[in-house]
């Protein structure tokens, strides 16, 4: 059961710290971020940032990327007169980060480059920037600079040799023993094959790859990151993280639903990004399909059900051109009316003229209680794909309920397939094989899974480990509709074993890459989120904010929650904890006052819980009007 903590003083307990001395001139504290400092006649450089820089000496310091759940360790080295050295194909987001956060007020809808938003609420001062081949010198230590994009797009690595020791400083590019921190921050567009970002799963891998033979190649006698233990085996633990994300993208392949999107070429050139030139790439035989009965309408991303009577139930609509096609069905005779529209998921190629739809039509609209208020409410979540046009009054029917339409059984189902907010329509017609709409989660060839931050989680009864269920306790023969596919399908048997061993081999392999008690935290950006993520507001106005957590872990978590607020918000109240249990979810909630001029801002907020410490963690984006 949640339990909150509510203090008007926030105490955010901090894990113990301890240094260590990795060569007599280098120590290594580890942290939410590692500090390390190297000493020379009593003057210190850092790597990443370091703890006390008031009563330290420090002279310079070497940020390894932009994120500032990352080089906020760095602040206050800077503040005290550190030179700050940091890679220069990020220096746009260290930089200028209200550019990105002024566009982003609108850029966020109808997103489909999938970057991680972990961007500096304000900028850091930076003295050079550097890009491979550059060296950063200090009281004559050499730090060769190597471009090693993957975590981030224009991340750096820095190789020095300090006592005898070559050292490797990788940031985030390597996590332990062969592990990452998460997935989804290596999404990203793959240009050779003409994928885009929101297509492109983990599509950086391929430059983690590249990025991490680099380092060996170096023959670093340890690798020194940015988060998690010193690795004192580099070669071994570079092959074991290339080992995992080849078997990883191996296995995602194999059940990928691009291959009926884009064909076999393009997933090839995909795969052997990642796996290497000529490597064997696993894709799944296109599955049984046919055309679509009559009695269903095709048009864009929208179905339309069409009754003996001629009345209409149409499920999505995400573009004016469907409403047009709507309406000459009905100038034509062929329909009389539309009774219902269905929404199977929030992405705006299927929900951006809903509203319009059901005032043309005058008809109410229905979803699961699930996904209902991203769908009235779109403004206040980040999510791949957004439509921006609110859906008023969305009737959210509980999973599993039946509606008599017609002469048609409507099954309503949450249906966390391509998305965490996706339902499925199942249509029983008498002496017709049932169609079950399932938007946008699985094709012909496997499950429609290519997008990180569409939040597919893995545990048992919840994404498309529940969607398997859904279809395996179908007792009868029916057809599967993709709106973006022109056919029927079906799963055999076999397939429906083939992509259920996959999936659960999938699984397996993330337990494996993440440091965590549960894959989740790897692949959902969203397991601690701000709600409403986007705010409207006026100065002078209070703002009730909360950050959403989600206890993916196997055992009770108390997470500890730490507003950061800019100049000109001032935080009121806050509940600091939350206790919750395995799979629960719960809210941390506060109140703000805005007194800022007219702009946006940024509220970020730091998450730990017990063996996890984030800063500037999650946010939430205000703009005073």
């Amino acid at each position: 059961m949640m339990r909150t903590t509510f203090l008007f003083v926030l105490l955010l307990p901090l894990q113990a710290l301890s240094t260590e001395a990795i060569t007599p001139h280098v120590s290594f504290e580890r942290g939410a971020v590692n500090a390390v400092l190297v000493e020379r006649d009593g003057k210190h450089l850092a790597i990443y940032g370091t703890k006390d820089a008031k009563n330290l000496e420090c002279e310079q310091v070497l940020l390894t990327h932009h994120r500032r759940d990352v080089v906020w360790r760095a602040r206050s080295a800077i503040a005290a007169g550190a030179v700050a050295v940091a890679p220069e194909a990020e220096r746009e987001l260290i930089e200028k980060p209200a550019d990105f956060w002024n566009a982003f007020t609108t850029n966020r809808f109808h997103d489909y480059a999938q970057q991680s938003t972990k961007i500096l609420a304000a900028p850091l001062p930076v003295d050079r920037w550097v890009k491979e081949g550059d060296v950063a010198e200090w009281r004559g230590v050499r730090f060769d600079v190597l471009d090693t994009p993957g975590y981030t797009r224009g991340a750096v690595s820095y190789i020095a040799t300090i006592d005898g020791k070559k050292l490797a400083f990788t940031g985030d590019l390597i996590y332990g023993d062969g592990q990452l921190l998460d997935l989804y921050s290596f999404q990203d567009a793959i240009p050779e094959a003409n994928i885009r970002g929101y297509h492109g799963y983990a599509g950086r891998l391929a430059q983690l790859v590249t990025s991490l033979r680099k380092i060996a190649a170096a023959k670093p006698d340890l690798i020194v990151p940015a988060r998690g233990p010193v690795i004192e085996k580099p070669q071994a633990s570079i092959e074991k993280l290339i080992g995992r994300v080849q078997a990883l993208y191996h296995n995602y392949l194999s059940t990928n639903a691009l291959h009926w999107y884009f064909k076999e070429d393009r997933m090839r050139l995909c795969g052997e990004r990642v796996l290497g030139a000529g490597a064997d790439i696993e894709l799944m035989p296109y599955s049984l399909h046919e055309k679509t009965p009559d009695w269903v309408f095709e048009h864009a991303t929208s179905r339309l059900l069409i009754s003996d009577e001629g009345h209409g139930f149409l499920l999505d609509c995400g573009y004016q051109r469907v409403i047009d096609a709507v309406k000459t069905l009905m100038t034509s005779g062929l329909v009389k009316q539309v009774d219902g529209i269905f929404v199977t998921h929030y992405h705006d190629d299927h929900t951006d003229m809903v509203q319009a739809a059901a005032e043309e039509f005058g008809c109410p609209v229905y979803a699961t209680p699930e996904y209902a208020d991203i769908l009235e409410n779109p403004a206040a979540y980040q999510m791949p794909a957004m439509t921006s046009n609110a859906i008023k009054n969305v009737n959210a029917l509980p999973s599993g309920e039946t509606m008599k339409w017609q002469e048609f059984e409507l099954t309503f189902h949450y249906f966390p397939g391509q998305t965490f907010y996706h339902g499925a329509l199942l249509a029983r017609r008498e002496s017709e094989r049932p169609i079950f709409f399932i938007g946008d989660a699985f094709a012909p060839s496997g499950i429609d899974d290519y997008c990180l931050l569409n939040r597919n989680l893995v545990h048992k009864d919840g994404g498309f480990r529940l969607c398997f269920q859904k279809l395996r306790q179908i007792d009868e023969p029916f057809w599967l509709v993709n709106e973006h596919i022109p056919y029927v399908f079906e799963f055999s048997p076999d397939e429906m074993d083939y992509l259920e061993r996959r999936y659960d081999q999938r699984i397996e392999i993330l337990k494996e890459l993440f440091p965590w008690d549960a894959p989740n935290y790897g692949i959902d950006e969203q397991w601690a989120v701000f709600y409403p993520y986007g705010v409207a507001t006026k100065s002078g106005q209070e703002i009730a904010l909360e950050v959403r957590i989600t206890n993916h872990s196997p055992a009770t978590r108390t997470f500890h929650v730490q507003p950061n607020v800019p100049e000109g918000i001032k935080l009121l109240k806050c509940e600091s904890a939350i206790t919750l249990e395995p799979g629960e979810s719960g809210a941390a909630r506060m109140t703000v006052e805005v007194t800022a001029a007219r702009g946006n801002y940024v509220i970020s907020s730091d998450v730990s819980s017990e063996g996890m410490e984030f800063r500037d963690w999650t946010e939430s984006l205000v703009t005073v009007e």
